[in-house]
Parts: C-alpha cells; sequence; structure tokens
C-alpha cells in the first residue's frame, strides 16, 4: 500500500494533479490543489496600474485555451472511475515487477525504495548513463538523472504490455554494460561533462540549446 501523501497529512499544503500525464489528456493541462482558499490567493497575478485597466489571473501564464480545458474535461469522463482504477492496477502491478527485476539483476541498484509507478536505478561498476544509451536503442526512453548519476523509468499505461520486453531488454544491455565498463555513449558524455563543470557555463549551455530548439 501507498502511504498517505494527500490532505489527510497535517503538513501538506498544495498538491499538483498533472492531467496531461495519467489523466490522458493533452499536454497543456494540469491542476493544483490547495488545502484552503486563502492559500490559493497567493498564487494570482494582480496589476490595477495596466492602462487596459484591472488585471488579475490566476497565475503569471496569462490566456490559455479553453480548448484544452474541454479536451481534458473529456478524457477524464471517458476514462471515468473504473477505467482509472483498472488503469492504475496495471500501472502499479508492472511497477513492481520492474522494480524487483531491477533488484535481481548484477550490475545495478535500486535508488530508495520505490513505491509508485517510478523506478530509479544506478550503478557501481559502469556508467549508468551507458545503460540508459543501450536502451534508447531498443526503443526505450528513460530519464537520466544526476547527484546521485542515475536513471528512471516513469511506468505509463503502455509499459504495461510491453513489461516482459523491458524487462529482457534491461538484463540483456546490462550484462553489455558490465562487459564493457570502461565504453562511454553519447549521453554518458555530456552527462559526465557537464556534472565536471560549474554551474555558470552549464547556465550557458543550457541556454543555447533552448536558442536552437527555438530557432525559427
Amino acid at each position: 500500500p501507498i502511504p498517505k501523501f494527500n490532505f489527510e497529512l497535517p503538513g501538506v499544503t498544495s498538491m499538483s494533479v498533472d492531467t496531461h500525464k495519467y489523466g490522458y489528456a493533452s499536454k497543456g493541462t494540469s491542476v493544483v490543489l490547495y488545502r484552503t482558499p486563502d492559500l490559493r490567493k497567493h498564487q494570482y497575478f494582480t496589476y490595477p496600474n495596466w492602462p487596459g485597466g484591472l488585471y488579475v489571473t490566476p497565475s503569471t501564464a496569462g490566456s490559455r485555451p479553453g480548448a484544452l480545458s474541454a479536451a481534458c474535461w473529456a478524457s477524464l469522463v471517458a476514462m471515468g472511475e473504473k477505467g482509472f482504477l483498472e488503469a492504475t492496477t496495471g500501472i502499479m502491478e508492472t511497477q513492481r515487477r520492474i522494480k524487483q527485476a531491477v533488484a535481481d539483476t548484477d550490475g545495478i541498484d535500486l535508488c530508495g525504495d520505490p513505491i509508485a509507478m517510478i523506478v530509479a536505478f544506478q550503478s557501481k561498476r559502469f556508467n549508468i548513463y551507458n545503460l540508459a544509451d543501450r536502451l534508447h536503442k531498443r526503443g526505450w526512453s528513460l530519464n537520466s538523472l544526476q547527484n546521485p548519476a542515475s536513471v528512471h523509468i516513469c511506468v505509463t499505461l503502455r509499459t504495461v504490455p510491453a513489461c516482459d520486453r523491458f524487462i529482457k531488454d534491461l538484463r540483456e544491455c546490462t550484462a553489455e554494460c558490465l562487459a564493457n565498463p570502461d565504453e562511454i555513449e553519447k549521453g554518458a558524455a555530456v552527462y559526465g561533462m557537464a556534472s565536471s563543470m560549474p554551474a555558470g557555463p552549464v547556465h550557458d549551455m543550457l541556454r543555447t540549446y533552448t536558442d536552437v530548439v527555438l530557432k525559427v
């Protein structure tokens, strides 16, 4: 069972619900919940001196398309409580199987004790980013993490029917990394360079990357 994490805990004052993830809605929708209306007021942006009149918006984002909210609502209604419970059951069972597979695989170690949909792991015997690169070549997209160097898989509904294939690929790719511990793949080289640099140049590098992405 998952420990209590919501407003039943007195220290929880807000919760973020990304409906574009496990709500199966389009990108651009999310919900933030507050324990009290007074807490919610701190989110508002107000500007009484705007030449166009009194300005207030629930957040700094300003105008947003209503179609995304409508599509999100339609997705939630279409899934329904029964659909979400079935999806959650499949996701949690798949997470437990992957978690056990990581624990049983020589060369990699779990990060902490994952209890929800994410399984993170690291290695003390080879560069863990090499494993992410090898899995990427087989069609898997794992997120690379740092401090400590590790990777994680976020189990979704699409992972459920492919669980056996992922575990098989994970074991085979880990064995390949153990056989070639000094090999440096592309992703491993980038993260290795970034972790050895001071924050300033890394900030510049990330801004340059964003400029390239946004270039018309």
